[in-house]
C-alpha cells in the first residue's frame, strides 16, 4: 500500500535529518511508530473489556443505584434567630 503525506518542506527537512540521524528511514519510523501505537491501543481496549468484565460481576452495596442530588452535599440551611 502506498500512502503519501504532505508535509510542509521545513518539517520533512527536519523529520529527514532526524531519521538519518538515527541510520533509518522516514518509512520505518513511520511505520514503527503506528505499529506501538496500535500496540498500546489494543492493550488499553483488554484492559477497558477486564474492567467492564469486573464490574458486571461485581455486586454492588447499593440496592439501587445512586442519583447525585446537589442539595444533598450541603448542610441544612438553619434559620437565624
Amino acid at each position: 500500500m502506498s500512502i503519501m503525506i504532505d508535509l510542509p518542506p521545513a518539517m520533512a527537512q527536519e523529520a529527514q535529518g532526524y531519521a538519518d540521524l538515527r541510520g533509518t528511514t522516514l518509512e520505518q519510523i513511520l511505520f514503527d511508530y503506528l505499529k506501538s501505537e496500535l500496540a498500546r491501543k489494543a492493550e488499553v481496549d483488554k484492559a477497558l473489556a477486564k474492567l467492564d468484565g469486573l464490574v458486571r460481576q461485581s455486586h454492588g452495596r447499593l440496592s439501587k443505584p445512586y442519583k447525585f442530588n446537589r442539595a444533598d452535599a450541603y448542610e441544612p440551611e438553619v434559620p437565624c434567630a
